[in-house]
């Protein structure tokens, strides 16, 4: 009597674990038909759509629909001559920095020289906003410095009355305005009014230099005006 009993509760665990086991493969079939249907349509022959899906294709649809900048076609030529001239530019200036020893080169410089070599006819890349952007910038810097010390309002007002000088005087230079940023953190890195002469005029004339000779070599119109 006792082997009937154990033999029945073994049937039941064996018919238990088969019932485990259809119910579980029945689970999986469907979700996989679920997964398949979500992503190849419905049964009808109506394809449905991935809410990100949709939402990226609504997305494309609205930028294309966006004004856009115009894109004339660029000349490999002024490609090649973009290169060099930047490379050129700030290569010797950094060159002439190491040789006589002495800071000619800024952070701002790199922007300068892609307005120079790069966008040679905008207003903001001719030589009278290149130096006279760097130097008002240069001077409200280290004296924003002097008065005030390094804070973040000091730093906020010395970019601030940079960029009203250059209004003001027409000769806005967007690159200067990290000049007067770098003179008020550093205080004119550490030499005080001297950093307006060096690094900022004496790099700013030589790199503005180097763009009037390399792009007149390239038949550039460069600079369309001195002042």
């Amino acid at each position: 009597m006792f082997k009937k009993k154990k033999a029945t509760e073994v049937k039941k665990v064996i018919d238990v674990k088969f019932e485990v086991k259809e119910d579980f493969e029945e689970d999986r079939e469907g979700c996989f038909t679920h997964l398949s249907g979500f992503f190849k349509g419905s049964s009808n022959g109506e394809k449905r759509k991935m809410p990100i899906v949709d939402g990226i294709n609504k997305f494309r649809v609205y930028v294309k629909k966006l004004p856009r900048a115009p894109q004339p076609a660029i000349p490999s030529r002024e490609v090649w001559l973009s290169l060099w001239g930047a490379f050129l530019g700030v290569g010797f200036t950094a060159l002439l920095a190491v040789l006589w020893k002495c800071p000619m080169l800024l952070g701002p410089f790199g922007a300068s020289a892609v307005l120079i070599f790069g966008a040679y006819k905008a207003p903001l890349a001719q030589p009278r906003n290149v130096l006279l952007g760097h130097f008002l910038a240069a001077c409200i810097g280290v004296c924003v410095n002097d008065f005030f010390g390094v804070s973040f309002w000091s730093i906020g007002l010395g970019v601030a009355l940079a960029l009203v000088l250059m209004v003001v005087t027409y000769s806005i230079h967007p690159p200067a305005g990290a000049t007067a940023y770098v003179a008020v953190q550093t205080g004119g890195l550490g030499v005080g009014y001297m950093y307006i002469l060096n690094p900022v005029i004496l790099g700013a004339f030589i790199l503005v230099l180097i763009g009037v000779i390399f792009n007149k070599m390239g038949k550039r119109d460069y600079p369309t005006h001195w002042w």
